[in-house]
């Protein structure tokens, strides 16, 4: 790999700890099985499109400190199962970029 390379990857790690988006949706999506993550995710912008799903938790942590977080206020809350997985996935993006963040400070060590 060259110079060049390596420094590329680390300026998009960067760029990628600076922030973590997480939001969690209640509905049906139709996607194979064997669908990409770019397929995936088609999938479920068209849903939001079409109203089929609902956003039901939104976490945006910034680097800074900002953040902001958004539940439903709909009949019935939040479904138990959606909570969860919306929680783990916010620790799950966190542990993620710590150790992104790890990475890079090895590289200038």
């Amino acid at each position: 790999m060259s110079l060049k390379d390596a420094l590329t990857k680390i300026n998009d790690a960067i760029t990628d700890l600076s922030s973590l988006h997480v939001q969690t949706f209640t509905g049906k999506v139709d996607f194979t099985a064997n669908g990409s993550y770019d397929d995936i995710k088609t999938a479920v912008n068209n849903a939001v499109a079409d109203q089929s799903i609902s956003l039901v938790a939104e976490s945006l942590y910034k680097f800074d400190g900002d953040s902001y977080n958004f539940l439903t206020n709909a009949e019935g809350g939040i479904p138990a199962s959606a909570m969860e997985l919306h929680k783990a996935a916010v620790e799950g993006g966190i542990k993620t970029r710590q150790g992104l963040a790890e990475l890079v400070k090895g590289v200038f060590e």
